[in-house]
């Protein structure tokens, strides 16, 4: 009885391991590659809103667990905010369609990092981190991209046309995001601009931020602007002459009065100090 133990455990171990292996083994690497797509948006997703979540609440955490759409759909901790839970609402709904990007058409590892560094240009994301100053979105965004080094680094390869095939049928692949392809400029142009996601109307109607702060602007010169450098430079360069031409001339013309007063003072006779001696005796 003591020793039946240790082989029922055994046996309902290899019972539940050789299924899982076998599923494994039976996945493709399309499949695989579309689950760690999907996996990694997820991440993206998770983050982003866990920053912008830490940022409008000081005393609040977004917790850990809500890695998924589903369980952020559910999340209600917004205290004295239903703007910013409206906001949160739709933007994981818009978030989720991000997996749709890849699976369809190109399934190489280029296009694996091209439909994911979309996400981090797209009118949406750029929309609902606006709330972040503009520091805290730069680390966001460039930690956001070591999260899509990651992915690309476990990309299944195996099955991907050599490089030379992709470069002879460029041309008969379909683009990832089911755009025709053009033949005219204008054309091309006014396809892009029809390929790039727009914002929903609840989430780019939501009066929650304030439009981008002057940082965020490039900055503006005016004439005073240029006239204030004008005339730094020029002071510069009048230190300079004075430095380089004035104060040596000085200099030397102190140290020539200098030396014709010495020569003064030791040409000049002495005067008697005292008085002359009395030679009445002498007489």
């Amino acid at each position: 009885m003591p020793l039946s133990r240790p082989l029922l455990s055994l046996w309902l171990l290899l019972w539940l391991i050789v299924p899982a292996t076998r599923l494994a083994q039976a996945e493709t690497p399309a499949a695989a590659n579309k689950r760690l797509f999907d996996r990694t948006v997820e991440e993206l997703n998770f983050r982003t809103m866990e920053t912008v979540y830490d940022k409008s609440f000081a005393r609040g955490k977004f917790p850990a667990s809500l890695r998924t759409a589903k369980a952020r759909k559910d999340f209600d901790a917004f205290p004295g905010r239903p703007d910013l839970q409206k906001l949160f609402q739709n933007y994981n709904g818009v978030s989720e369609r991000f997996k749709n990007r890849f699976g369809q058409g190109r399934t190489d590892l280029a296009e694996f990092e091209k439909q994911l560094n979309s996400i981090l240009v797209d009118r949406n994301f750029e929309f609902f981190i606006r709330v972040l100053p503009r520091d805290e979105r730069v680390a966001l965004i460039r930690s956001l991209q070591r999260v899509i080094q990651q992915g690309a680094a476990q990309f299944n390869a195996s099955e991907d046309p050599a490089p030379e095939d992709l470069a002879a049928d460029g041309a008969a692949v379909p683009p990832a995001d089911g755009e025709a392809t053009t033949s005219t400029p204008d054309a091309a142009a006014s396809a892009q601009e029809e390929a790039q996601p727009q914002p929903e109307g609840n989430l780019a109607s939501t009066p929650t931020y304030a439009p981008p702060r002057a940082l965020d602007n490039a900055p503006r010169h005016d004439w005073l602007d240029y006239l204030t450098l004008l005339c730094a430079g020029g002071s510069l360069l009048l230190t300079l002459f004075l430095l380089t031409s004035v104060l040596p001339d000085l200099r030397a013309r102190l140290d020539a009065l200098a030396e014709d007063l010495e020569q003064r003072q030791t040409t000049r006779p002495r005067r008697p100090t005292g008085l002359p001696e009395d030679r009445y005796d002498d007489e």
